[in-house]
C-alpha cells in the first residue's frame, strides 16, 4: 500500500504505517468496528453465528506464505508471488479449490481469510450503503443523510475524505489502520484520475471506486500478515517497488473484473443484504486469488 500521494499517505510512500518490522506470528490486538446499517449487524458474526476475529488465524498458519513471499522479494518470480498468495489462502483454513471463478464461494481458505477482513468488511459495507442510498434517493439525500448538505458540487474526493470518519471510524488496531490506509489510497486514486463532482458520479464509476478500495484493503491484510519480512529485506528501493507493484497487479488482475458481477443491483438492496454481499465480495476475491495463485506456481 502507499502508492497514492494524496489524502494522509505513508511518508515514504511505499510501506505502511503500521507495517511491523517483526513479520513475526503474533496476531495484531484488536478487531475492526462493526458494519451498522441500522439492522445490529457488525463484524463479530459472518451471518451465521461464526465467530469473525480478523486476528484469530492459526499461529504459524502464515509460515508457508511469508516464505514465498521473502522468496519472491528476491527473485521476482510469479510462480513465487502465486505460491505466496495460495499458500496464505490456504493458511487461513484449508480448501483452495471449492469456489467456482467470480461466483462468491469458496472453501474454508477463503471464508477465513473473509473474516480476517474485519474492519475493512465494515468499512466497504458502509461504502456499498452510500452506493446503494446514491442510486436509490440521489446524491444530496445521501449527504443530507450524512451532514454534509452543499457538497454535491464538490470534487469526490473532498466529499469522501468528509466521509472518513463515518466509513473507517478511527481505532487503535492494525485492522483499523489497513481499512482506513485502503480508503485513503482509493480516494487518492479517485482524485488522480481527474475530477467529477460528487453530484455527477456514474454507477460505474462508484462501483469501481468500492472495488479499488476491496483491492487496497486485501493489499494492506496480505502485507500485513506475510509482506513484512519480504518487503524489509528487499535489496533496494527499486526492488522494493517492483515487489508491492507486482502484488498490486496481482491482487487487482484477480478481482477487478471478476467481481463487478456481484455489484449489480444494489439499489434494491436491504441493509442487511449490504452486509451480505460486501462478504460475499471479500470471499469471492480470496477464492480467485489462491485460484490465481495454484496457476501461477
Amino acid at each position: 500500500m502507499g502508492t497514492s500521494k494524496g489524502y494522509g499517505g505513508p511518508p515514504n510512500g511505499l510501506v505502511p504505517s503500521w507495517l511491523s518490522s517483526s513479520g513475526g506470528d503474533e496476531a495484531d490486538s484488536g478487531s475492526g468496528d462493526g458494519a451498522d446499517h441500522g439492522d445490529g449487524s457488525g463484524d463479530s458474526t459472518d451471518g451465521s453465528g461464526g465467530a469473525t476475529n480478523p486476528n484469530s488465524a492459526d499461529a504459524g498458519g502464515f509460515t508457508g506464505a511469508r516464505t514465498a513471499f521473502t522468496r519472491f522479494s528476491k527473485n521476482g518470480s510469479s510462480s513465487s508471488l502465486g505460491a505466496a498468495m495460495a499458500s496464505y489462502v490456504g493458511g487461513n483454513g484449508g480448501g483452495i479449490r471449492s469456489g467456482s471463478r467470480g461466483g462468491g464461494g469458496g472453501g474454508s481458505g477463503a471464508r477465513r481469510a473473509m473474516q480476517r477482513m474485519g474492519a475493512s468488511r465494515g468499512a466497504g459495507a458502509r461504502l456499498l450503503g452510500v452506493v446503494r442510498d446514491f442510486q436509490q434517493l440521489g446524491a444530496a439525500d445521501v449527504l443530507r443523510r450524512l451532514d454534509l448538505d452543499g457538497m454535491v458540487n464538490q470534487p469526490a474526493a473532498d466529499v469522501f475524505v468528509a466521509m472518513l470518519e463515518f466509513l473507517c471510524p478511527p481505532g487503535g488496531a492494525i485492522d483499523e489502520a489497513i481499512s482506513r490506509q485502503a480508503m485513503l489510497e482509493a480516494i487518492g486514486n479517485l482524485d488522480e484520475v481527474g475530477g467529477s463532482d460528487f453530484g455527477s458520479l456514474t454507477p460505474d464509476q462508484l462501483r469501481e471506486f468500492f472495488l479499488d478500495f476491496v483491492v487496497l484493503s486485501i493489499e494492506g491484510r496480505v502485507i500485513a500478515d506475510i509482506g513484512a519480512k519480504g518487503l524489509m529485506v528487499s535489496a533496494d528501493i527499486e526492488t522494493l517497488e517492483s515487489t508491492h507493484t507486482q502484488l498490486h497487479e496481482f491482487i487487482e488482475g484477480c478481482c477487478r473484473v471478476h467481481l463487478s458481477g456481484l455489484l449489480t443491483g444494489l439499489a434494491a438492496l436491504s441493509n442487511n443484504d449490504v452486509d451480505r454481499r460486501t462478504n460475499e465480495v471479500y470471499e469471492a476475491a480470496f477464492s480467485l486469488i489462491a485460484e490465481a495463485g495454484e496457476d501461477g506456481q
